[in-house]
């Protein structure tokens, strides 16, 4: 993480959007890998579009990916936070960054916060950011995966709704139940994939 803030020269900025050029702090403790600039621009240029209406950051860490989502033109942003001190810090960037009103926190797993069993406020989502821990993505055995089989069952997901899976660049994917994979795009050891009912 500190190589990182030093190759760019401090904490991660937005983008792009309203919010261009503002600072978004990043939890301290060593567990959030807040994505490079380049990165950040690449993957919002091949979203395009779909930037809109209700986006859920649900491994949210800094919520940057989310907060970016706001900028460049979403309606309301929802994150996801397990660790309650990175919970802290989503909530103080919502609030520095003036957009209280568009943005929800669940202090929680995103595992337990989202089933097909629940009712969730801004649902459908247009864009679903899922940025795990690699160690959960590269683990074929953990609760994730069956949840995310199970994604296409709950009031988050339907069929105009994005889903963008973060994961190790070496990783390979396929269909994930009624889940498709549309695309892959890498950037250096870090890969997104882009999925779709």
């Amino acid at each position: 993480m500190t190589r990182k803030f030093a190759s760019e020269g401090g904490p991660p900025r937005i983008t792009a959007g309203m919010l261009r050029g503002r600072v978004v702090q990043v939890p301290q403790t060593g567990d959030v890998r807040p994505m490079l600039a380049r990165t950040r621009q690449a993957l919002f240029n091949v979203l395009g579009n779909a930037v809109a209406g209700n986006v859920w950051d649900c491994f949210a860490g800094s919520g940057l990916l989310g907060l970016e989502a706001l900028s460049r033109g979403a309606d309301h942003a929802v994150f996801i936070e397990r660790d309650a001190r990175h919970a802290k810090v989503v909530q103080q960037n919502i609030m520095d960054l003036g957009v209280l009103e568009q943005c929800t926190v669940i202090r929680g797993s995103a595992l337990a916060a989202v089933r097909p069993t629940l009712r969730l406020a801004h649902s459908p989502a247009s864009l679903v950011f899922l940025d795990p821990p690699h160690a959960m993505a590269v683990d074929t055995a953990s609760d994730f995966w069956p949840w995310l089989r199970d994604l296409a069952q709950t009031p988050m997901v339907n069929f105009d709704t994005l889903l963008v899976f973060g994961h190790p660049a070496g990783m390979k994917l396929a269909d994930i139940g009624t889940l498709r994979l549309d695309d892959t795009r890498r950037y250096g050891t870090v890969a997104f994939s882009l999925l779709r009912l």
